[in-house]
């Protein structure tokens, strides 16, 4: 019974978490990416530390991939 309760928390867990791996960004311009990371890495960081955090997670990725997007290509 305990590793039927497990494998529910880990499906939770693993639904939960947002990557940015999955956004194409092989045709954008290097630079303007690296400035959609670093604006990437300050969303995150600067999420609430009260509260879901998943929801931050999730604009931050919905940001990223509005900003790769207005990207330039190569």
């Amino acid at each position: 019974m305990k590793w039927l309760v497990i494998f529910f928390v880990s499906l939770l867990i693993v639904g939960c978490a947002y990557s940015i791996k999955d956004i194409n960004i092989s045709n954008s311009d290097p630079c303007c990416v690296r400035d959609c990371s670093k604006t990437y890495s300050q969303c995150v960081s600067g999420g609430p530390s009260v509260g879901a955090k998943t929801e931050t997670l999730r604009a931050c990725k919905e940001a990223y991939e509005i900003c790769v997007n207005t990207c330039p290509a190569k």
